[in-house]
């Protein structure tokens, strides 16, 4: 009846998502329910992926670089997308 333990591991540049791949997100958390799907928890991580909140970070050095330059933080996402997730 707990929630399901998800993580990256990929390393991803995102300031909900610290560097050992845990996920700040209720549903994973105080806000579970055993009545939630698979489906429901997999697409509040895209929800979460798409509209970053720094002001609940876990990482507070990726959240600092999103407030003060959000373009910056989305090309460090990117370079980190290139050089972590597609492989080489």
């Amino acid at each position: 009846m707990a929630p399901p333990k998800v993580r990256f591991l990929t390393k991803i540049f995102h300031p909900n998502v610290d560097k050992l791949g845990r996920i700040c997100l209720d549903i994973l958390k105080d806000k579970w329910s055993p009545a939630l799907q698979i489906r429901t928890v997999l697409l509040s991580i895209q929800a979460l992926l798409s509209a970053p909140n720094p002001d609940d970070p876990l990482d507070n050095n990726v959240a600092e670089l999103w407030k003060k330059n959000e373009p910056e933080a989305l090309k460090k996402a990117a370079l980190w997308t290139e050089t972590y997730a597609k492989g080489g």
